[in-house]
This record gives C-alpha cells, sequence and structure tokens, in this order.
C-alpha cells in the first residue's frame, strides 16, 4: 500500500531532530540550515510548525516552473527535481504554500524533500512525540493529513507575520 507523511504542528515539541537527521543523510552534515524539513517558531504563542513538501495532489511548483524540472511521479505520487534541467529561478520556492522548497546554496538547484526514498528519516526521528508520521495511505489517513495540512499553512502564516 502506498504511504504518506502526516505532519500534526500541534505536537511538534520544536526539537528539531527531523531537520538534523534530514541534513545528515542529504548533506552530510548536521546543520539545520541544511535540512530539507524547516521547524519555524512563534516566539509569541509558543508553537512550532514543521514544514517539508507535502508532495500535493496537484503541486503548483510543477505548474511553475518554467522549465519543466519539477514533476510528480504517476504511480508513487512524489514530486522531485531534475537537476540538470533546474535553473534555480526560485519560481518554485515562491509559490510552495508550505515554504518546503529552497534553493541549494552551493549546488544551485532547488531541494525538497524526497520520502529519503521511501523510509522517511524525520519520521523515524520524531517516534516520540509523533508530529511526523510514516503511515499508510487510507482514506482516514489521507483526509487527516488534508485537514492537518490545511491547518500547518495557517499557522505558518501566523508564524511569518511575526517574522
Amino acid at each position: 500500500m502506498k504511504k504518506v507523511l502526516v505532519v500534526d504542528h500541534e505536537k511538534c515539541n520544536g526539537c528539531t531532530y527531523c531537520m538534523l537527521v534530514c541534513s545528515m543523510a542529504h548533506e552530510g552534515v548536521v546543520q539545520r540550515s541544511r535540512s530539507r524539513i524547516q521547524v519555524f517558531r512563534s516566539e509569541e504563542k509558543v508553537f512550532f510548525v514543521p514544514t517539508l513538501c507535502e508532495h500535493c495532489e496537484d503541486p503548483p511548483c510543477v505548474e511553475a516552473c518554467p522549465v519543466g524540472a519539477i514533476s510528480k511521479d504517476s504511480e508513487t505520487g512524489l514530486v522531485s527535481v531534475d537537476e540538470d534541467a533546474c535553473t534555480a529561478c526560485g519560481v518554485c520556492v515562491d509559490v510552495c504554500p508550505y515554504r518546503a522548497v529552497r534553493i541549494h546554496p552551493e549546488r544551485r538547484v532547488a531541494v525538497l524533500c524526497d520520502l529519503c526514498g521511501g523510509e522517511p528519516l524525520c519520521a523515524k526521528a520524531c517516534s516520540v512525540m509523533k508530529a511526523i508520521e510514516w503511515v499508510d495511505a487510507t482514506p482516514e489517513a489521507l483526509r487527516r493529513r488534508s485537514k492537518l495540512a490545511e491547518s500547518r499553512i495557517e499557522a505558518l502564516k501566523s508564524v511569518l507575520e511575526t517574522w
């Protein structure tokens, strides 16, 4: 059965361990700024918002990419970047409602969550709080994921207003 990441920002305690394991897995360094997941925090309201690629049903980044470097696999649902085609124009960064795409500082290409080849390390790292879970894509899980994603967009807007 297909699996999906379900992210519940209300369970996040801001430890950023997900970011550290992501940066190590993808960049070979333990450095939050190199992670493909970010955890935004609200100083005023004291809450955290983990953001990563949702591999949207209809990804705005795919539609917006002027060179067709971003695509979605119809079988797996994975959104990915063709690094050879990417021009690092940043349009994908601008259209992502999750702020989940960034331009790699050295390689100058868009990067986003690749689900660690089917075993997302961020979900394993969050095994205690369960703010990030890798679950079977049951109808119930997909409804929950969609509802939580909408909630995270609103929470993220709230956090970014205070920056």
